[in-house]
């Protein structure tokens, strides 16, 4: 029987209880500081710094306060990041959807937040409460209803808005218009005036609930994903639930508006995950036969992580060893976001890819590197010694060799070295083992790299590094004689 496809996380009691525990703690007051928080340049180690130092430390000393065994504590503290994030991304996301050009809205930090037992926000639920808000107008807060499709919410607010806005939300003719407009027609009863929404999308349509559930899977709408699928007639879902999740996957979507761009990144694998789900065993697996990257790289999102290694032993079967490296840099890429790193994922990812897939790990070339190159300076980032040892312990002889003498790998040492950080390094050559002859060649590699100076060679920080390769050479030449002298005792002649 061929192997199914995972698309519906099944949490264990324990594991739910953990998030639940995390997200009581980020919703106590005294972390509210995450909602001042802005995310914008948070790929600057600066911000990364600032975050650790400001949030996640608190966090971290509230868990310790909880005194659970130490295995729990260590859980707890792996999801801190991921779902933290999610309150800041969702709080950015909302007010860059309600300001404009001329006025910039901040939301109260008060706003109760609805959480689902997988450890994320529920967007429906507490649009129900933000519409609520006392702190937003009318106007605000018929957008928010409108965006997560609240329909009995809608008419009531719209009868009270003034006559000057009724009329700016009744603009037809738009050629993407906002979900604020369309519900304008739709509760007037007028939904005929959207008709040239399906005159001029480029696929065929026959109702605009199709082209609103399209548009929504676009936009990474799950909210309104969900609520125009319920509307579409079983022709319609047959037409474009396929079609929709291949476009998805092959980034075909292009979202200028900014508020979009960041809502539709932020939750484009939760709405992949929702459509998976809606689909037959059957089409899955015609989906993860054609895009097996695309799908899985949707599960490195929180928070699918598990859903990505239930599903990582399918990829060996049908994707070609020429994807793996284009599989391995789009892993790079999301790990060198702060809330998409896991190393524990990474580690048993690692520890099951065939051995052809490490090489293309080694040797996969890009403009930013090699995914190697990348993985482990995201790995000496976060001072993750732990997932340094599974890489160089996993790799054949060959491959530790040409991974240590790459010049992204000896940069990375040479500026690791500088910053003092030195231990790290350490790491690399020890799970290395290299014979004599490797580690002169490494000597000989690491002299001839270009970004180093001749005044350079005199620091102590660099003379340490050859060092360690000459008591590495001479511990292994007393081994090996140790060695000899045990067989010569055992085996006289």
């Amino acid at each position: 029987m061929e192997k199914q496809l995972k698309c519906v996380l099944m949490l264990s009691l324990k594991e739910m209880a953990l998030r639940t525990v995390t997200v009581l703690l980020w919703n106590d007051s005294d972390t509210a500081s995450v909602s001042k928080f802005r995310i914008p340049g948070f790929h600057t180690e600066e911000s990364k710094k600032e975050w650790r130092e400001i949030i996640e430390d608190k966090m971290k000393d509230k868990i310790l306060k909880l005194e659970l065994p130490e295995s729990l504590t260590k859980q707890v503290i792996d999801i801190v990041r991921p779902i933290g994030l999610q309150i800041r991304r969702w709080k950015d996301c909302q007010e860059d959807y309600l300001s404009n050009k001329n006025k910039k809205i901040t939301l109260p930090n008060s706003v109760k937040l609805f959480w689902n037992t997988a450890g994320m926000i529920d967007y429906r639920k507490t649009a129900e409460e933000l519409i609520r808000c006392d702190a937003l107008n009318v106007v605000q807060r018929y957008k928010i209803a409108c965006t997560n499709c609240l329909e009995d919410c809608i008419p009531l607010l719209w009868e009270k808005l003034p006559e000057e806005r009724k009329m700016r939300f009744l603009r037809a003719g738009i050629p993407s218009p906002k979900l604020e407009l369309c519900w304008s027609y739709i509760i007037r009863g007028q939904l005929s005036e959207l008709d040239y929404l399906l005159r001029t999308s480029k696929r065929t349509l026959t109702s605009f609930n199709q082209w609103a559930f399209e548009r929504s899977v676009e936009n990474g709408n799950k909210t309104a994903t969900e609520y125009f699928f319920q509307k579409l007639t079983h022709e319609e879902r047959e037409a474009s639930l396929m079609r929709t999740v291949e476009a998805l996957l092959r980034n075909r979507f292009r979202i200028k508006s900014k508020h979009l761009f960041r809502f539709r990144n932020e939750k484009l694998s939760d709405v992949s995950c929702y459509l998976l789900t809606l689909m037959t065993p059957e089409q899955q697996m015609e989906i993860f036969k054609k895009h097996p990257s695309g799908v899985l790289l949707r599960f490195l999102d929180w928070p699918w992580p598990d859903l990505f290694l239930e599903n990582a032993g399918l990829i060996w079967i049908f994707l070609p060893p020429s994807g793996y490296g284009d599989l391995l840099l789009n892993m790079a890429s999301r790990f060198e976001l702060s809330d998409h790193y896991f190393p524990k994922l990474f580690q048993e990812f690692f520890m099951q890819s065939p051995l052809d897939c490490k090489k293309y790990f080694v040797d996969q070339k890009s403009v930013f590197g090699t995914p190697a190159s990348r993985f482990l300076s995201t790995f000496f980032r976060c001072e993750d010694s732990e997932s340094v040892e599974v890489i160089f312990r996993n790799m054949d002889t060959a491959d530790r060799v040409r991974l240590l003498s790459s010049d992204d790998v000896l940069r990375l040492f040479y500026f690791y070295m500088l910053k003092d950080l030195w231990y790290m390094v350490e790491v690399c050559l020890r799970e290395a083992a290299l014979s004599r002859e490797d580690m002169q060649r490494l000597k000989e590699a690491f002299i001839e790299c270009n970004f180093i100076g001749q005044v350079e060679w005199e620091n102590r920080k660099f003379i340490r590094f050859f060092e360690f390769l000459d008591e590495a050479d001479a511990s292994a030449d007393e081994e090996k004689k140790a060695q000899k002298r045990k067989l010569e005792n055992c085996c006289p002649e």
